[in-house]
């Protein structure tokens, strides 16, 4: 601790025997005195930490920005060629799927009754042209049992057992399915492996293929593919691929005058492959893509330019609005606080300050330490403080709105190749809901035909195998002929009772309530029905397969089923998806960019079922996807710099509240009291909220208060604690430790002997 110079004595002199010399020794004991700023402390600190963030941003966004400004495929085609294989892929796995339990199913008969092989071989492929036949083969495959169809036989070599074995050739592709019989002998199917209808674009040359991996492949769709030793090996390497990841793409070297929508814009061939399963084929597009030309930088140039800009206006705002006039503050109260009779007051631009530097100004006069300065005591105006660090944010966030105005464009259009990819996804999820619709009626009938005459015991125990077997079924019940519930499985029926219309079919029974009830049925030979409800949740799931919203509409434009949140039966709003489903619905494929509530979005429609048991239910698919959705050169740009803005914002933010925090708050309050104590209240003590620069100037305005109610003496380097020269000193009597409850007891043993 220092202490205050002892007093001269007559004859002696101090070094220098001036004012000035002892405000130079009392100027130094009080830096010592003073709480020192340390890191992340100081009054600079939060600016240019804002900078130097502000700086890194900027080499990230010109980086992160530029990243796709190479040429080649632009990313939204790949990954629509991707769901699209994917989706056929996935498809064409459950034709497989269902085709091997069909065939199980017969050869769980055939063990039953060797005999029925003929009648059993003819059930399966009866109004199955899936079947390109089917026969009994003795064990090994040598001799044939019994065929329908086709002739099938084993390729050489292939092992007994439940297996399948892909046949490619020419533009045919097949799967041999195996079922190993009880006798020994072979159940073997020849399986069509056809791919529904797609709508593939002709001017991008789209070909859709069956492969076998290290084998040949067959066209299944779309143009002929050239020979071509490099497309041969693209396509290869997309198979082989395929086998280690659910879905491989490959791009070939751009070359002119392939596509035939511009000759003269280069155009890349793009393999997408996906396994089937595990069967052992591969499905594979091929399609030639026009490149994006590279992109020059001078939107992340643009970008980290703006961000540098913000950093240099933060750093200029708070040092000339706030750092500086602080620091100056801080010299002219050690100075005053050190009894310097040279420095006046000094003004900046802060107002804070001013008033802090007019009360010590004050307080300097009132010591008479410096003369007094005509309007010392009155603010000298200036910026508040909490304006300059707004300006400050400000200026950080007109840097990232400028990002956001400059590099934020949109893609108005979408490739055409991408249109037909999603036109096609959707057209396999309105499938979907028709073979879910349509396949439960078979099912259902199919039950019914078997046990159409059978008790309600017997029922019972179909409708719960039926229900263990589906689940797009939520509930199944057996119905008399007046429409009461006579037993049922599964959760509580929706229907209300009633009698049934008609023989059977599938049927939307109301357009009222919170849920639709769809279910299908089919009437006995009793008069007796069998219903069995569609679960809502299943179908709405098939909808989340495609990216974007999608709905359900029936003719009447009513939302059925949607993918997003919605009320049941409510009239669709938008004319633009009200046109795109009474297009579709007549057969018409709808697929276009349109404006839909003020946003550009991809519009498709497709019928769920033209024909069939769900096709008088006209209901159609409507998707909706916004354009700035997909991975387009300008979208990403656009992300990109949403994202560098969003960051931005967030440096402003946090400049703002360390400064208010730490900086703001801490000098308002101490302008409140320097003003306090230059009216004379010196009866409150002054101590520094934290250790920094602030907390100095609060330091040295206690010092003077001080030295107003107790005198000069208290200045600069004085001892802080008053009265501690000269104090006595005493001796404390030593407190004993505490002793232990049980030691009370030897005590007063002791005592007693």
């Amino acid at each position: 601790m220092n202490h205050p110079p002892p007093p001269v004595r007559a004859g002696l002199h101090l070094p220098g025997d001036g004012q000035a010399e002892l405000a130079r020794w009392r100027l130094i004991s009080l830096e010592k005195q003073l709480p020192q700023p340390r890191l992340l402390t100081g009054v600079g600190t939060p600016a240019l930490v804002a900078a130097l963030l502000l700086t890194l941003l900027a080499v990230f966004a010109f980086a992160y920005l530029g990243r796709d400004s190479e040429s080649g495929v632009p990313r939204a085609v790949t990954e629509s060629q991707r769901d699209l294989v994917r989706a056929v892929a996935r498809g064409l796995d459950s034709s497989v799927a269902r085709s091997r339990e069909e065939l199980a199913r017969t050869a769980d008969a055939y063990d039953a009754r060797p005999a029925g092989v003929a009648t059993q071989l003819a059930a399966l492929t009866r109004d199955q042209p899936k079947w390109r036949g089917v026969g009994v083969l003795e064990a090994g495959g040598k001799s044939t049992v019994a065929a329908v169809g086709q002739p099938v036989a084993l390729p050489p070599g292939t092992a007994a057992g439940r297996i399948a074995v892909p046949v490619v050739e020419g533009n045919d592709p097949r799967l041999l399915l195996v079922e190993p019989l009880s006798d020994g002998r072979l159940l073997v199917a020849e399986l069509n492996l056809h791919i529904r209808t797609l709508r593939l674009d002709p001017k991008a040359k789209q070909a859709v293929l069956i492969a076998v991996p290290g084998g040949g492949r067959s066209l299944v769709q779309g143009a002929p593919v050239p020979a071509d030793p490099a497309l041969d090996g693209l396509i290869a390497g997309a198979v082989g691929a395929s086998s280690g990841a659910s879905t491989a793409t490959r791009t070939g070297a751009p070359a002119t005058g392939i596509a035939d929508r511009d000759p003269t814009v280069p155009a890349a061939p793009v393999a997408t492959a996906d396994a089937v399963g595990k069967v052992g084929v591969v499905v594979v597009s091929l399609v030639y893509v026009p490149v994006t030309a590279a992109a020059v930088t001078r939107e992340p140039l643009l970008a980290a330019l703006v961000l540098l800009s913000g950093a240099g206006a933060v750093l200029l705002i708070l040092q000339f609005g706030l750092v500086r006039p602080v620091r100056l503050l801080l010299v002219h109260a050690k100075a005053v606080a050190s009894g310097s009779p040279t420095q006046v007051p000094p003004r900046t631009a802060n107002a804070q300050v001013n008033r802090i530097a007019s009360a010590f100004g004050t307080l300097a006069a009132q010591q008479r330490t410096i003369p007094a300065r005509r309007g010392s005591d009155d603010p000298a105006g200036g910026v508040p403080a909490g304006l300059t660090v707004v300006a400050a944010v400000v200026a950080v966030l007109l840097a990232a709105g400028g990002i956001l105005a400059t590099l934020a464009p949109h893609e108005d259009d979408l490739p055409a190749q991408v249109v037909r990819d999603s036109e096609n996804q959707v057209a396999a999820v309105a499938g979907a809901v028709d073979d879910t619709l349509d396949g439960g009626y078979t099912k259902l009938t199919l039950v019914g035909a078997d046990n159409r005459t059978a008790g309600t015991g017997e029922l019972r125990r179909a409708l719960d195998r039926l229900l263990d077997d589906n689940r797009r079924f939520r509930s199944g019940y057996l119905v008399s002929a007046s429409g009461s519930v006579v037993t049922r499985v599964g959760r509580t029926p929706l229907r209300p009772g009633g009698p049934l219309p008609g023989e059977g079919g599938v049927v939307l029974h109301d357009v009222q309530g919170r849920l639709p009830i769809v279910y299908a049925y089919t009437q006995l030979a009793d008069g007796r029905s069998l219903v069995a409800e569609f679960d809502v949740r299943y179908l709405t799931r098939l909808l989340e397969r495609v990216d974007g919203r999608l709905r359900v509409v029936d003719v009447d434009q009513r939302d059925i089923l949607d993918s997003a949140g919605y009320l049941a039966f409510e009239q669709v709003s938008s004319r633009q998806v009200r046109n795109a489903a009474a297009e579709a619905l007549i057969g018409k494929p709808y697929a276009r960019v349109a404006e839909v509530d003020g946003d550009r979005e991809l519009l498709i429609a497709a019928p769920v079922a033209l024909e069939g048991s769900a096709a008088h239910l006209e209901w159609t698919v409507v998707a909706e996807r916004p354009v700035t959705d997909y991975a387009l050169p300008g979208n990403e740009m656009r992300q990109g710099a949403l994202l560098v803005a969003v960051v931005a914002a967030g440096i402003g933010l946090l400049l703002f509240s360390w400064y208010y925090f730490f900086q703001l708050r801490p000098l308002r309050n101490l302008s409140r009291e320097a003003a306090t104590l230059a009216g004379g209240d010196s009866s409150r003590v002054i101590s520094p909220r934290w250790h920094d620069d602030i907390g100095a100037v609060a330091v040295c305005l206690e010092v003077c208060r001080q030295a107003a109610v107790h005198g000069e003496q208290r200045l600069g380097g004085a001892a802080r604690l008053r009265g501690t020269e000269g104090m006595p000193t005493a001796i404390m009597t030593k407190i004993p430790p505490r002793r232990k409850a049980g030691s009370r007891g030897v005590r007063s043993s002791r005592r007693g002997d």
